[in-house]
């Protein structure tokens, strides 16, 4: 084995070689695909050739050699060299090498990299050199030395594309906090200096005088320095510790102090809310600097307090100002800066100092306007009836009080009477969004609440009416409360919201099914809050005993049933597809958690719906959660009993869609509803019969290969339930079992155990499941398919082993002996046979066509619907299986063919060779072209 990997290795070096080599070729233009591909392989230090191949000294010495010799090379090979020389530059060994042959053309290119006359692929290129060198200190050192470092940065005052903005600013983080780390000092202030020019140029007289024309370039000045320091400052958990680099912005640099003054001067939204950013990152690591957050240390009140007065300020400067907008992203910001500081952990503070969480107080200003906006236009007498929304208010103002976050909501709340409300509350719902995945739990049940009386007071009749709001006004609502609806689906899906911590969760069920219940709701807006109850019922069912025995008439549970039913027959496929899964769930939870929903499923006729939009639907996604719904409905009797009714032949109906859907998805889930059916109804001989001989067909020929993995899941489940009547329980025997045949008491001794073993492997056999645990296990089968039909097997044959019947398995006469003449056995059948009895889809059409054009009769429409339900009953008899078995497996067949091999080992190799597809070797062959190397290979080997 260990000569095979080296002999594997020795040849992708050769095929490295023959790549550089082909790189060289006079007008080589390399593909960017494979570049990409071959780039992205290298970075894959988890396969163990890639990991010793960047331990050797072969690819560097190549690069080197090809880069210096590379002026005449066309483009494509000068951007994939020197990707891989960045590549390579991460090992300090390898570096040093390379630069010491070609470090004086690496920093002439470097000094050129602003150079207009550059290429954009070649500048991220040597981006990506520049990204690998501050990873060691001899790239470090090498940077400072020729200072391309300052060649790099004056990338940000011109105009480049967003990829190299964003490597440049990546790279600026780095650098800087490299050199933090190696504690230079004094190339740090060297660095800053160069960084903050823009301060000192623009300096304070110039900022006293200000016209539009000299705001406009300050603010191009001082823009890429602010982002800089926004990089420098959001670095990964470097600003929750004492640094010498945050120590020399604040102390030495007086960034806070310089930056503020640019912030209270300039009026461009943009310039603003960075500097206010870069403050507020600055205040809070001056905390930090005193006060690293390490285990153990505590916070008190006092260390918030310069932080505090600075967000503060800014609201009311910003308030000031009359814009909204910047308030919110404001917030906004701060919001996310404390959570990725913080890590969703609260600082520790001591027991005697007041609570005042500063996060929450920042999420209370971002929920406030949505709070104004529902109040507005009411009376004092009117807000304070809504008793429930002043308690919300109340309460979380008693949670977090403070006189300047009420002075703060008291300025929005009169500006929004000021401004545009519902651009504000747009700007609001959005911002929201954005910081939807930014909270504690205690944080996203405070927004929750306040979202929940957002929805409460929606009623969809006002929005359309004509009372005095434009139209745009009107859609900007509907706008509003879909993003409203979406926001809650994922914190209740998200986050831990509680009863207890809010109770308006209890309610949420209510309100949404009210707002359901009105017309014209936007598709999206219905989908979405069709989610949410599917959720609720889920999660937040009022936990009352009386639900366990029946719902309340007039309740909003007790119309869910009516609810689903108009939703199902909605013509926007979106909105029948979220209805089903609201019906799966109740249906799922009417089995054993909440019986009353059985009686409303039936009343309102849903699981016949279901199964009506699961024979017709043109859309594969509704089909299929309509057959989701019916295999939840297989478990519950009397729903089972009613769908019969409708459908009798149901269950031939669902293998005609198994045998006919032409989509994956469809297939799959009928296989997973008739998988239910046997396990949950009774079935006759003759329909698991038929059953059987279509699951066989299933596993062995589906085109789609989850299909056939549901297929094979059916096929244990079958084992398993065969065994069960056979008296095991949790795969072991008990001492004695009841016999149905004998009607007796039935000692379970050695003999009668393999006489019953004996008996379910004839069974298996008979209905051709060993004979699809035989034939997929062949090389042929998909890794996935191969795995499951090979653990199925050895279950079974552990039990078998166990009670020693392996002995005791003789071969029949007449019985295939190998897998070879049982795989001979198999027949496929040709779809068109089938289709030759059966006329064609589009001469039944114009045969219905012709019906409507020559019918006098005034039930045309139920005629023809008669029809067109006797044609799928003739499809569903007509259409056989696709598979037939002239010879089944027999059990000595199954147990000699599966312990022939070592089909473990099997798998494992074809594990390996479907990774092999992308190993880099077969990248090499694709680049190089695999006939030009590798004359063994069979050139019909396509993959």
């Amino acid at each position: 084995m260990f000569k095979m990997e080296v002999q594997k290795y020795c040849q992708t070096l050769k095929k490295i070689k023959l790549l550089f080599e082909k790189l060289e070729t006079p007008n080589y233009v390399m593909n960017n695909y494979y570049a990409d591909a071959f780039i992205n392989k290298l970075l894959d230090r988890s396969d163990p050739e890639i990991a010793q191949l960047a331990t050797m000294p072969l690819m560097s010495d190549l690069i080197a050699d090809s880069l210096s010799r590379s002026e005449n090379y066309h483009i494509s090979v000068k951007v994939f060299l020197t990707r891989l020389l960045g590549l390579a530059s991460r090992k300090e060994l390898h570096f040093a090498k390379m630069f010491a042959l070609i470090g004086d053309n690496v920093a002439k290119n470097f000094k050129e990299i602003h150079s207009p006359s550059m290429n954009a692929s070649l500048r991220v290129a040597f981006l990506e050199v520049a990204l690998s060198l501050v990873r060691h200190f001899s790239g470090m050192m090498w940077l400072i030395r020729t200072g391309v470092w300052k060649d790099i940065l004056m990338l940000v005052n011109e105009k480049r594309t967003v990829f190299v903005v964003r490597q440049v600013y990546q790279f600026v983080a780095k650098f800087m906090w490299a050199l933090n780390d190696f504690g230079d000092v004094n190339n740090i202030n060297i660095a800053l200096t160069f960084i903050l020019a823009p301060i000192q140029d623009i300096g304070l007289v110039n900022l006293n005088i200000l016209s539009d024309e000299n705001e406009i370039e300050i603010c191009k000045k001082i823009e890429p320095m602010c982002h800089m320091l926004l990089a420098i400052c959001s670095e990964k958990d470097r600003i929750r510790t004492a640094s010498k680099l945050m120590n020399c912005l604040i102390s030495e640099c007086f960034i806070i102090t310089n930056i503020g003054m640019f912030f209270g001067r300039l009026r461009s939204e943009e310039t603003i809310l960075m500097c206010a950013k870069i403050i507020f990152w600055a205040t809070l690591s001056s905390i930090f600097q005193l006060k690293p957050l390490e285990e153990g240390v505590t916070y008190t009140q006092e260390d918030f307090l310069g932080l505090n007065a600075f967000y503060f300020n800014t609201l009311r400067f910003l308030i000031q100002r009359r814009n909204t907008k910047l308030v919110l992203e404001f917030c906004s910001a701060c919001n996310m800066i404390w959570n990725m500081v913080w890590q969703n952990q609260k600082p520790f503070m001591n027991e005697n100092d007041k609570k005042l969480e500063m996060q929450t107080q920042i999420l209370f200003i971002c929920v406030v306007p949505l709070m104004i906006w529902i109040t507005m236009g009411r009376t004092t007498t009117e807000i304070m009836e809504e008793e429930i929304i002043v308690m919300h208010m109340k309460n979380i103002v008693n949670n977090i009080y403070s006189e300047h976050t009420m002075r703060a909501a008291y300025g929005i709340r009169d500006l929004m009477t000021e401004t545009d409300v519902m651009s504000t509350v747009m700007q609001t719902v959005k911002m929201l969004t954005c910081l939807k995945t930014h909270l504690t739990d205690e944080q996203a049940n405070i927004m929750f609440q306040s979202l929940f009386f957002v929805i409460k007071d929606y009623d969809p009749l006002k929005v359309t009416e004509s009372d005095g709001e434009g139209y745009s006004e009107c859609s900007e609502k509907i706008v509003v409360m879909c993003h409203v609806m979406e926001i809650i689906l994922s914190l209740v899906k998200n986050y831990n919201i509680t009863w207890n911590e809010s109770l308006e969760v209890l309610c949420l069920y209510g309100v949404v099914h009210g707002i359901l219940k009105k017309p014209n709701l936007p598709p999206k807006f219905v989908v979405v809050s069709l989610n949410v109850l599917a959720l609720s019922v889920k999660k937040f069912l009022t936990p009352n005993l009386s639900l366990l025995l029946e719902s309340t008439p007039g309740s909003a549970v007790y119309e869910i049933g009516s609810l689903i039913n108009t939703k199902m027959n909605d013509l926007r496929w979106e909105v029948r597809d979220s209805a089903l899964e609201l019906l799966f769930v109740c249906t799922d939870l009417s089995y054993i958690k909440f019986p009353p929903f059985q009686k409303q499923i039936m009343e309102e006729n849903l699981i016949n719906v279901a199964a009506a939009i699961a024979l017709n639907d043109y859309e594969s996604y509704v089909q299929a959660s309509a057959l989701k719904c019916l295999g939840a409905a297989s478990r519950v009797t009397s729903i089972w009993e009613q769908l019969k009714t409708e459908y009798p032949n149901i269950q031939e109906q669902i293998l005609a869609i198994l045998r006919t859907n032409s989509e994956g998805i469809v297939r799959k889930e009928a296989c997973n509803v008739l998988c239910e059916i046997y396990q949950h109804v009774k079935l006759s001989a003759i329909a698991k019969h038929t059953l059987y001989e279509y699951m066989v067909s299933s596993a062995l020929s589906d085109f789609h290969w989850e299909v056939q993995i549901s297929a094979l899941k059916f096929w244990r489940i079958v084992i398993q339930t065969l065994l069960t009547e056979q008296g095991m329980l949790d795969g072991t025997f008990p001492p004695v079992t009841f016999s149905k045949e004998s009607r007796k008491i039935v000692t379970l001794n050695a003999a009668e155990i393999q006489k019953r073993l004996l008996k379910v492997l004839d069974e298996l056999s008979s209905i051709g499941c060993l004979t699809v645990l035989v034939k997929l296990l062949n090389n042929d089968s998909e890794t996935e398919i191969m795995e499951l039909a090979l653990n199925i097997s050895l279950e079974l044959l552990d039990i078998l082993n166990k009670h020693k019947l392996r002995e005791c398995i003789k071969p029949n006469e007449g019985d295939p002996i190998t897998a070879d003449d049982l795989i001979c056995s198999i027949k496929e059948d040709d779809d068109s046979n089938d289709m030759e009895t059966l006329p064609s889809y589009t001469e039944r059409a114009d045969n219905i066509i012709e019906g409507i054009l020559k019918s006098d009769d005034i039930n045309l429409l139920a005629n023809i619907y008669d029809r067109h339900m006797s044609l799928q009953n003739s499809d569903s008899e007509q259409v056989k299986p696709k598979i037939r078995l002239l010879k089944s497996a027999s059990p000595y067949l199954f147990v000699n063919h599966v312990t022939s091999k070592d089909f473990k080992a099997i798998l494992e190799q074809n594990k390996q060779w479907k990774e092999g597809i992308r190993s880099l070797s077969s990248l090499l062959d694709d680049i190089l072209g695999i006939y030009e190397v590798n004359e063994d290979v069979n050139s019909l080997d396509c993959y």
